[in-house]
C-alpha cells in the first residue's frame, strides 16, 4: 500500500469518478483505475460499486476513506511540524557547548541571533568535551562549540572562531598577586584547582604544566570554572583559567609569559550530514560575526 494509492483512492470517493478524479491530480485515467483495483486486491474486499458511468463507495470504501481521511490529516501535521521546528526562521536550533562556554559567549551570542531571528528557537546542551562530540557524532545535536581537534574525528568539519589565552587567577591575598606578569614554571610548588579530566581546559593545563616541566599538584576538581573561581578567592588553590572581563571579588588575573597557554575555540558539525536551514542560518550569522 502506497501513499500515492490512497490519494487517488480519495479522489475517486470525492469526484465518484475516474476521469474526473485524475484531472483533480493531473494524472493519467489510468494510473488511477490501476490504483484502484491494486489497493482493493491488497485489501480484499471492493471499494467501489459502478452505478452507470459513477463510482460509488461501498460500504468497505466508506469506512476504508474515513481512516485514509484522518490519516492524511495526521501525515499533513507531520509535515506542517517537521517545517516549523527546521525551518530557517521558526526552526529549533540544537546546540551543544562547553560547561565553560555557558558563562558570556553563547549566551551573548544566542541573544544577538535572535534580536535579528526572534521565532528562532534553541535547544541548548552544555558537556565536556569527549560527551559533547559524542553528542554531535550520535546527531543529537547540529552544531558544536568545543575545541578543535582536541578529540580528533575526521568526520568533524570545524570553523575557528577565536583563541582565547589562559591566565594565571590567585586570591587578592597570595602572595605573587601583586605581579603584572608570572612564569608558569614559577607556580609549579602552587596547590591547584581545576577542571576534570572530562574537560578540554584540563587537558591544556595538563599539557601547558607538562611544557613547563612540572606536574601540578591539584587538590580539587569541578566541573565548572565558577565553582573554580570560588574556590580560589578562599584561597584553597590558584588556578589557569580563561580570562573574565568582569572583575570577581577575592580574586586577581595574571598574565602568564611566553610560550603564553591558550585555548582555540570553533564551532563543529558533522560533513555531509543533513542540517536543517534553521541551523545553517545560525552557522551563518556565527561565520559572519567572527
Amino acid at each position: 500500500m502506497e501513499l500515492q494509492q490512497l490519494k487517488y483512492f480519495r479522489a475517486v470517493a470525492e469526484k465518484e469518478h475516474v476521469t474526473r478524479a485524475a484531472e483533480l491530480m493531473f494524472v493519467s485515467q489510468s494510473a488511477v483505475s490501476r490504483a484502484v483495483t491494486q489497493l482493493e486486491e491488497e485489501l480484499g474486499v471492493p471499494l467501489f460499486h459502478r452505478r452507470g458511468r459513477s463510482l460509488v463507495l461501498s460500504d468497505y470504501g466508506r469506512l476504508f476513506l474515513d481512516h485514509v481521511v484522518r490519516a492524511e490529516a495526521i501525515l499533513s501535521a507531520g509535515t506542517r511540524l517537521l517545517q516549523e521546528q527546521t525551518g530557517a526562521e521558526t526552526g529549533t536550533v540544537t546546540l551543544g557547548f562547553l560547561h565553560s562556554l555557558g558563562v558570556t559567549l553563547i549566551p551573548g551570542l544566542v541573544h544577538k541571533y535572535r534580536l535579528v531571528h526572534p521565532q528562532t528557537k534553541f535547544t541548548l546542551v552544555q558537556l565536556s568535551g569527549e560527551v559533547l562530540l559524542q553528542n554531535l557524532l550520535d546527531g543529537q545535536i547540529d552544531l558544536c562549540f568545543s575545541v578543535p581537534g582536541m578529540f580528533d574525528n575526521s568526520t568533524v568539519h570545524w570553523s575557528p572562531l577565536q583563541i582565547e589565552v589562559l591566565v594565571a587567577v590567585l586570591p587578592q591575598t597570595h602572595r605573587l598577586a601583586h605581579r603584572r606578569t608570572l612564569r608558569l614554571a614559577e607556580l609549579s610548588t602552587e596547590s591547584f584547582v581545576a577542571l576534570s579530566h572530562a574537560h578540554t581546559l584540563r587537558r591544556i593545563f595538563d599539557k601547558a604544566c607538562s611544557d613547563a616541566s612540572f606536574i601540578p599538584n591539584v587538590t580539587f576538581e569541578a566541573t565548572d570554572i565558577a565553582t573554580l573561581r570560588g574556590m580560589i578567592a578562599a584561597g584553597i588553590g590558584i588556578g589557569i583559567l580563561p580570562t573574565i572581563q568582569s572583575r570577581m571579588s577575592g580574586v586577581v588575573q595574571i598574565n602568564l609569559s611566553q610560550p603564553r597557554p591558550t585555548r582555540q575555540i570553533g564551532m563543529g558539525w558533522i560533513s555531509g550530514r543533513y542540517i536543517p536551514p534553521c541551523a545553517l542560518e545560525f552557522r551563518k550569522f556565527i561565520q559572519s560575526m567572527f
